[in-house]
């Protein structure tokens, strides 16, 4: 993994390099770089994203916890990801505005995924509540 992040790296500093240049002449087009070279490296650590998922369920095999919790965690990181990537393309982009009203969509998308999660707390102190 650690050869294919050096590789990533590299990718990205020559996509930045190329950015930087056409941005003088073409900006529109140095956006466009930017965008290319954000789906190219996330197409790129899929691999890595799947290791992640494969070791994330050997751990549950092995604990009590529900997997729909841990559902719920896993699509909370995907957002955060997406989000990122969202805010940064736009802030690429020269536009702020935009990259923040993609943030809040995903601050927003976080509550509403994670409300199983509040629920089962919830419930969780309810039946703790009722036993004392």
């Amino acid at each position: 993994m650690t050869g294919e992040f050096f590789g990533a790296a590299v990718f990205c500093i020559t996509a930045a390099a190329l950015a930087l240049v056409l941005r003088q002449y073409r900006p529109e087009y140095a956006v466009l770089v930017s965008l290319g070279c954000s789906v190219v490296v996330l197409l790129w650590i899929i691999g890595g994203i799947a290791q992640i998922m494969e070791a994330l369920e050997g751990l549950l095999d092995d604990s009590l916890l529900s997997r729909d919790l841990v559902q719920v965690v896993l699509k909370c990181l995907g957002v955060c990801i997406l989000t990122e990537l969202a805010g940064q393309t736009c802030r690429d982009a020269g536009e702020a505005a935009i990259a923040a009203k993609a943030e809040l969509a995903g601050k927003v998308t976080l509550v509403l995924v994670s409300l199983p999660l509040f629920e089962r707390l919830l419930q969780v102190a309810e039946t703790l509540l009722s036993i004392s």
